[in-house]
């Protein structure tokens, strides 16, 4: 039998909301009456995991050492939380009976859930515990195989297993290999409804483009039926697929929320919110530390249809996330964040009937009420969105085409334009930073904005009443518009278009 070390160390990792910590696992058996003690500020999930140790080691024909098992996780000033513990716990122990053999002076990392059969399956928040350990000192990196995913997107190197009888060919059979993981992407269909069929509208398409090279917060609002929900679908399908940092990032928002059912896709999300959500599902979870639409929508799309329909309160609470790309829970005391990097789309109606922009004053309702309806969006939230496009019925023949008309592929040209604006930024401003969301700071310069057309922004900024935050995002645009012609300099033409999305009668 292998000698018995009178205290064991472990490392493993849990996750507190999109951010994770080390631990260090210690086990100690010392004689006396059997207990079983787990210190370090853990919550039930983990003080339950003795019941699970027990019989696992039982179906797995291990013993349950007698005496006083002592297991404390630090950091002890923490709180920690999860099922991953198991499987270190449980090795600590057999290694600390002497059940398996451990090897001199070695570094091991281990995470995982123990079932009562032996078995050990992944929890949810893998993705974001392999990026922080990828690159420390280990000897040995064990997790379970339900976690290869979200480890290949980790880029993570190790060994897994799929129960805890495999520990006895990894240390006492000398068998641990260890190797980089991989994940499977299905391929994409590029399934999508092609923005050519957005007939008689071609501000509104104009205005998905720049908001997608520039990754600009668009609102159209227009007629009932006149398109805004398909054109607002139509934004994904111009934008790039996820690089693999992003879909690394995807992937560890979903799992948190699906664990094992998490899906791997390069499509960007599209997260679609109606009327009846609440800041909640907006936010998430504060007691499970789960991300909710603002977070789930991260590097994607978060498309808000009908929003002039919306609560108040959570149009105002979408401020903050839309400023600071951030979203914050708080959990005893603690402030944890997910990142909200996405396109806000809203639509909705411009008044009550729905026919405010319709030719020959067919609009039914007087200013009073288009106040009222348009009421709920706040000054300070439109003042977050840099794109307006209005949508008005579009003709007969317009309508004709879109059901005789060939999909002419123009959101692949489209597509190829907004790759093309993504690249200039990232050389701009470096890796992951667009027109719409590199931080504030002396634009002028970083923008490449001459004197003249900052000049002639400033004249129409006064005639526009914009406040400070508005004329930068009209210059925020300018350049976007720029990029999209790859012009180096910002010309008055490129102020004026942007302009022309930035008013708004209402």
């Amino acid at each position: 039998m292998p000698a018995k070390p009178n205290v064991v160390h472990i490392y493993s990792c849990f996750t507190s909301g999109s951010d994770s910590t080390v631990s260090l696992i210690e086990v100690s058996i010392s004689p006396g009456i059997p207990t079983f003690s787990v210190i370090g500020l853990c919550d039930s999930s983990i003080r339950e995991s003795q019941g699970r140790i027990r019989s696992a080691f039982k179906s797995a024909g291990f013993n349950m050492p007698k005496g006083h098992i002592t297991v404390g996780i630090s950091p002890a000033y923490m709180r920690k939380a999860g099922t991953g513990f198991d499987l270190p716990m449980a090795m600590g122990i057999l290694f600390c009976s002497g059940q398996l053999y451990l090897p001199p002076n070695s570094k091991i990392y281990a995470e995982g859930e123990l079932t009562l059969g032996g078995d050990i399956i992944g929890t949810p928040g893998a993705c974001i515990r392999l990026k922080t350990v990828r690159d420390m000192d280990f000897d040995y990196r064990i997790i379970p195989v339900s976690e290869s995913s979200g480890a290949g997107l980790a880029r993570f190197s190790g060994q897994a297993i799929t129960r805890l009888t495999d520990l006895n060919s990894l240390f006492d059979g000398n068998n641990y290999k260890e190797a980089e993981f991989t994940y499977d992407c299905p391929l994409t269909s590029d399934e999508y409804i092609d923005i050519s069929n957005l007939k008689g509208q071609e501000k509104t398409k104009r205005a998905l483009l720049i908001s997608a090279a520039g990754f600009h917060n668009l609102l159209l609002l227009g007629s009932p039926g006149c398109g805004k929900t398909l054109a607002g679908k139509m934004l994904a399908g111009i934008m790039p697929k996820l690089s693999p940092e992003e879909l690394s990032d995807v992937y560890s928002m979903t799992e948190l929320v699906e664990g094992e059912n998490a899906k791997i896709s390069l499509e960007r999300p599209v997260r679609m919110i109606g009327p009846n959500i609440t800041v909640g599902k907006l936010l998430g979870s504060s007691v499970s530390l789960t991300p909710g639409e603002l977070a789930l929508a991260n590097h994607g799309i978060l498309f808000a249809d009908e929003l002039p329909l919306y609560n108040s309160e959570v149009i105002d609470f979408l401020r903050k996330p839309l400023e600071e790309r951030k979203v914050h829970l708080m959990k005893k005391g603690n402030l944890y964040s997910f990142d909200t990097n996405f396109i806000f789309l809203g639509t909705g109606n411009p008044c009550k009937c729905g026919l405010y922009y319709e030719k020959g004053d067919k609009c039914r309702c007087n200013p009073n009420e288009i106040s009222r309806y348009m009421s709920k969006m706040s000054g300070p939230f439109l003042e977050r969105i840099d794109l307006f496009s209005e949508m008005r019925s579009i003709s007969g023949k317009d309508m004709a085409c879109i059901y005789t008309g060939d999909k002419e592929g123009e959101s692949l040209k489209y597509r190829e334009i907004v790759q093309r604006c993504w690249d200039l930024a990232h050389k701009r401003y470096g890796a992951g930073l667009l027109n719409g969301t590199f931080p504030d700071g002396d634009i002028r310069d970083v923008l490449r904005i001459p004197e003249k057309s900052v000049k002639y922004a400033s004249e129409v900024s006064d005639k526009g009443f914009f406040t400070a935050r508005g004329f930068t995002r009209v210059l925020r645009v300018a350049r976007t518009i720029a990029d999209i012609k790859e012009a180096p300099d910002v010309t008055v033409e490129d102020i004026a278009e942007a302009v022309q999305y930035r008013r708004r009668d209402f």
